[in-house]
């Protein structure tokens, strides 16, 4: 029989990575845009030019943490992925530097994420993000007026480009448009508490903290059942999180990663590899089948369907110019982008990557299911850096912890309920 691998192993010892170094690029990489927002409201010209110039002083700091312990098969798997998309560039005539950047995040924070290799480390800055993000997510749903008037998403959003002045929702407003929930549609996370105000915190827009709630959700349940029940506040903030942003897709994923974590490891282990095809193929069902229009779960994944649909050989392949614009659709926009020769390489490597203990296979089986579902109703932001670089980060921590020795093999995935023993009876 194969016996469960262990824990993962931290150690005592100094750790031989730039802790602190890394630290500050974990930290800088989730909060980079709230200190540019702020910025801006000061009367600093924020541009998309200066974002991506920043963005490029992340990925240069990551390189300079990994510059001496990059392997070599790293290094020639990034060729690879960085030759085909230079071919793929030059037959449609059409470079796309944001698909580059895409791939060159997960890259980048997965081998940092490796060369650290300290699940103790990883808990230690995610706790200190995370009370980061409450503090101030709480600040701006209590005092709203002040967090607008520090940070002006609005304004921050029309000089990106991303918005126009004109479509503000009503005059002087001053967060983004998505921090509101349109009227008609309404909050679905209590809307009688918190109104039609959605909270950002600091990413600067609610959606990406609904999305870094679900990822630090994956964290909780990834851990063992005594762990989340000795120190529940992973799950508790999550569910904070999930709540100030009204995330409908980090509702909805709640409860599929909590059902997910309550399944036998070995048979989501076997199931596992077929969760991005299956949810593909679900995409393309509910579109052909059962097409539906709005601004619903049904309605957006209806929508990405109908375009894959619509998808001729040379899309299919990545090599079609110039590059639509999908929008919402998550699965539209990877397979133009990048082809799905490249797609299916990249979900070869997701599933092949050793895991070092069971904490590791299940954080991999619910970020599976994080990454493909958000593509199926969501456009890009799975890939924003400031969630997909720490999500890496975490996804490469526990592909190279190392298993602690001499441990008892750990209960399965149902060990939530807690043991029978442990039941007292009232006297």
């Amino acid at each position: 029989m194969n016996q469960p691998l262990p824990s993962a192993q931290t150690t005592s010892e100094a750790p031989d990575y730039p802790a602190r170094w890394v630290a500050f690029i974990l930290i800088a990489s989730v909060c980079y845009l709230a200190v540019l927002s702020f910025l801006n409201a000061r009367g600093l010209l924020v541009s998309p030019l200066l974002v991506a110039g920043v963005e490029a002083l992340l990925y240069l700091a990551c390189l300079s943490a990994l510059v001496r312990r990059l392997p070599l098969s790293t290094l020639a798997f990034s060729f690879a992925v960085f030759s085909w998309v230079m071919l793929t560039w030059l037959i449609r005539q059409s470079p796309d530097l944001k698909g580059l950047r895409d791939l060159l995040i997960p890259i980048l924070f997965l081998s940092l994420g490796r060369q650290v290799a300290d699940v103790t480390f990883a808990d230690r800055q995610l706790k200190t993000i995370v009370t980061l993000l409450v503090a101030l997510g709480l600040f701006e749903a209590l005092l709203t007026t002040t967090y607008s008037q520090l940070f002006n998403t609005f304004s921050f959003y029309v000089n990106l480009g991303g918005i126009r002045e004109s479509a503000a929702m009503f005059e002087g407003q001053l967060l983004t448009l998505n921090g509101f929930r349109p009227e008609g549609i309404g909050r679905t996370i209590l809307p009688s508490v918190l109104g039609a105000h959605r909270t950002s915190s600091a990413m600067m827009e609610p959606v990406s903290l609904g999305n870094f709630g679900v990822i630090l959700l994956a964290w909780g349940l990834s851990k063992s059942g005594a762990e989340m029940r000795r120190f529940p506040a992973w799950l508790l903030s999550a569910a904070l999180l999930i709540a100030l942003s009204d995330s409908r897709l980090g509702l909805t994923l709640s409860v599929v990663l909590i059902g997910a974590r309550m399944l036998p490891l070995p048979m989501l282990r076997r199931f596992s590899p077929f969760i991005p095809f299956l949810i593909f193929a679900a995409v393309l069902g509910l579109a052909f089948f059962w097409p539906s229009t709005g601004d619903h779960l049904l309605g957006r994944i209806s929508l990405s369907g109908q375009a894959l649909l619509n998808f001729d050989g040379r899309m299919l392949l990545g090599l079609q110019g110039p590059l639509p614009n999908f929008g919402d659709m998550g699965f539209a926009y990877v397979i133009s982008r990048f082809g799905i020769p490249l797609c299916l390489v990249l979900i070869l490597v997701m599933f092949t990557l050793p895991m070092g203990d069971l904490r590791g296979e299940r954080f991999r089986i619910l970020i599976v299911l994080y990454i493909f579902a958000n593509l199926a109703v969501s456009g890009t932001s799975v890939f924003a850096l400031k969630t997909a670089g720490l999500m890496w980060f975490l996804f490469g921590v526990l592909s190279a912890a190392r298993p602690l020795k001499d441990t008892m093999p750990e209960a399965p995935m149902t060990d939530l309920a807690p043991p029978l023993h442990a039941v007292s009876t009232p006297t």
